[in-house]
């Protein structure tokens, strides 16, 4: 069985390969794949975005542990939810909100059997002392309903998705850099679309830091050396610059709000 790890742990301590002895102590068998450990310390909708990005390439069965936890230590439920032929393991903060909306089959579970934990009592190391042993045992063919109780309750992060503030302004957010410094945003190039054809526009504008950007492009490969908009491969708005960083140029912020109005 495929566990897949999302952390904002890092490369430099030793967290991310605790993980991996806690999951092989307990299954020898488990296959571990590293999808990223990068993900910007706390940042929510950087864990999510890297998520929906990439579980859909991925054998069926696999299950993803997913660890982006500012609240570790208090109160907050741990959630094992299953969708599309698929196990995602997470604190209840909203980084499973591109999860919660796959399909009618979606469940949400609170992890509540503590037997499968490897101490009880409070822990400021969650992943290690309760994910991680819940997805090895998961993925030993341990039932989803012997881990935890089905709930309706369970946190939505409504920032992660854009919103309409105008018939013909929407307001976006910048939720990842890549190693390039393109800034993908939490728009999908689908909705953005429809959007388009519901205004009757042919044309949008993009406004960030007091600049325009009204350029769009079907690839990297612009010559004009200014930033340009396209739809990457991932399927959202992308700001981008040719062989420039873009991010560094247009002095932007994760998490910073941008406007798109329809002309």
């Amino acid at each position: 069985m495929k566990i897949g790890l999302i952390t904002d742990f890092g490369e430099n301590d030793y967290f991310v390969g605790t993980l991996k002895g806690v999951i092989k102590k307990i299954n020898p068998q488990a296959d571990i794949i590293d999808i990223c450990h990068g993900v910007p310390s706390y940042f929510i909708q950087g864990g999510s975005y890297v998520l929906e990005k990439t579980y859909r390439f991925f054998p069926v069965g696999t299950i993803f542990l997913v660890v982006v936890d500012p609240g570790v230590g208090t109160q907050r439920k741990l959630l094992l939810v299953t969708a599309v032929g698929f196990s995602f393991i997470a604190p209840d903060n909203g980084i499973l909100t591109p999860i919660f909306k796959l399909g009618k089959d979606t469940l949400v579970r609170e992890i509540d059997r503590e037997h499968f934990f490897l101490i009880s009592g409070s822990s400021t190391f969650e992943a290690r002392d309760r994910m991680a042993p819940v997805a090895a045992h998961l993925s030993k063919g341990v039932a989803a309903s012997d881990i935890g109780s089905e709930t309706t309750e369970f946190v939505v992060n409504s920032d992660y998705y854009p919103q309409q503030m105008q018939p013909d302004r929407i307001e976006g957010r910048i939720i990842h850099v890549d190693k390039f410094g393109n800034m993908i945003s939490n728009v999908p190039g689908k909705w953005l679309f429809e959007k388009l054809l519901a205004q009757g526009s042919q044309h949008f504008k993009l406004q960030i830091n007091n600049q325009e950007i009204s350029e769009y492009r079907q690839n990297y490969a612009s010559t004009s050396g200014l930033p340009f908009l396209l739809i990457g491969s991932h399927g959202n708005l992308e700001i981008a610059m040719n062989r420039r960083q873009a991010f560094r140029e247009l002095k932007a912020q994760l998490n910073q709000k941008f406007v798109i109005v329809f002309t």
